[in-house]
Parts: structure tokens; C-alpha cells; sequence
């Protein structure tokens, strides 16, 4: 690639660092693509970096990627009442000395008719 073809310079030399970051990003953008940085355990930093070259490898492997940390992560689905139990002693509050009362005022009566 010639200098004066490739993006990070110009006809008076490389760009600013300032530029040349500017025209890496809308480069990524124009891709589709997004940086992100993350802040994770020193042990998960091989894990993530993986998990991100899977998620821009080729669309079949990176949508069984995407499918199977989709579902990790997917938030628990109580079914019966033994299960919605349950989910909620996973909740946050569990533990918390939270006391809740029944209304007992009279029911209001209603005209129907």
C-alpha cells in the first residue's frame, strides 16, 4: 500500500495520533465493529480475550458462541411456584428483614348493574 492510499497519512506525512485513532475507529464502525474495553480478574483475561476472537470468527462458530453465552447468561424463568420459591431466595434481598402486611380494609363496593 502506498503512503498516499493508506488512511493514516497524507500528502504531508503520517497523521496526528489524535487523526490516525479517529480513522481506526470509523474504519471499525464502517465494519460493523466496536471496541469495548473490559475490566476483569487477571485469571479471566485469556478467557475474554478468546470469547472476543470467537465472536469475530466466522458467522456459523460465533453464532453457536453467541447461542451458548446468550443462554448462560439469560435470567432464570420460574415455572411453579416451588421454582418462583426458589428464585427468589436468589434474589438480592434474600435475608433482608423486609416485612410485608395484607390489606385488610373492607372490600369497596361496586355498582354492576
Amino acid at each position: 500500500m502506498s503512503r498516499k492510499s493508506h488512511p493514516a497519512s497524507n500528502s504531508h506525512g503520517p497523521l496526528p495520533p489524535a487523526a490516525r485513532i479517529a480513522d481506526h475507529r470509523a474504519r471499525l464502525a464502517s465494519s460493523g465493529r466496536k471496541r469495548v474495553e473490559v475490566v476483569v480478574p487477571e485469571s479471566d483475561v485469556g478467557l475474554i480475550r478468546e470469547l472476543a476472537e470467537r465472536l469475530r470468527a466466522a458467522p456459523v462458530e460465533s453464532a453457536a458462541v453467541r447461542a451458548a453465552v446468550v443462554s448462560a447468561l439469560a435470567p432464570a424463568v420460574a415455572r411453579t411456584g416451588r421454582e418462583l420459591v426458589a428464585l427468589l431466595r436468589t434474589a438480592p434481598v434474600d435475608g433482608a428483614a423486609l416485612e410485608f402486611d395484607r390489606d385488610r380494609s373492607p372490600p369497596r363496593a361496586s355498582d354492576l348493574g
